[in-house]
């Protein structure tokens, strides 16, 4: 490659693994440049919602020479693929909800795919959707780029198993043997005591809110300390 992919980007690249792709919110089309020059596909699309990414993607694509196996597509979500034109969809670099509401906005397409996703925040909220709306999230990984750590989330299609308390839709159990883990629990465990005295100080506190990220905290903590 003439470029490196960050840790969080290869991170993604590694978990594809169907011929074919399709990069949701693309940016610079970094991760469909790698999947194609590396030969780990023989065709990606690379979408993105904005104009401006899109258009910066096409110069990449053409610079790296990977116009007849990357194609970029300029529009919401899924609305720019077809259902089953790919066999992975690749959906990351943004928030837990809005990947929520990209694949809800077009389940079926979801559901015919495999998807990997990235989200930046609200794993709860994405794992608690994707288990509910009948996808079974078949891998996790965890990354690293300095002080930042990332989740990466693998599901397709089936009947996803409901973890053994809401806290563990935070930090799965699964994720306890990855070398990584040390660090997201100190992420998440930061991540709740900021909304518990967030909550704590506020003019009117929100008590039913706090006594729910007090539960999760103390489910979470005591699973671990097992």
């Amino acid at each position: 490659m003439i470029f490196s992919l960050t840790p969080r980007l290869e991170n993604i690249a590694s978990h594809v693994t169907g011929a074919t792709a399709a990069d949701i919110g693309t940016d610079h089309a970094y991760v469909p440049i790698e999947l194609v020059r590396e030969g780990r596909c023989t065709y990606v699309i690379a979408s993105d919602i904005k104009p401006g990414p899109a258009a910066i993607a096409r110069e990449n694509v053409k610079k790296y020479m990977c116009a007849d196996r990357i194609e970029v597509r300029t529009g919401p979500g899924l609305s720019v693929i077809d259902i089953g034109e790919t066999e992975d969809i690749i959906i990351a670099g943004m928030g837990g909800i809005l990947i929520r509401d990209i694949i809800a906005a077009d389940i079926e397409k979801a559901k015919a795919a495999r998807l990997v996703l990235q989200p930046m925040n609200s794993q709860y909220e994405l794992r608690h959707y994707l288990i509910e709306n009948g996808f079974n999230i078949t891998e996790e990984d965890i990354s690293v780029e300095g002080f930042k750590v990332y989740n990466l989330i693998t599901a397709e299609k089936g009947s996803g198993t409901p973890f053994e308390n809401d806290g563990l839709y935070h930090l799965p159990p699964y994720l306890a043997e990855h070398e990584y883990f040390d660090r997201l629990y100190a992420k998440k465990m930061r991540e709740l005591d900021r909304v518990i005295d967030g909550i704590r100080t506020a003019s009117s506190p929100d008590i039913d809110k706090l006594n729910k990220y007090q539960k999760w905290k103390q489910e979470i903590s005591e699973f671990f300390s097992k």
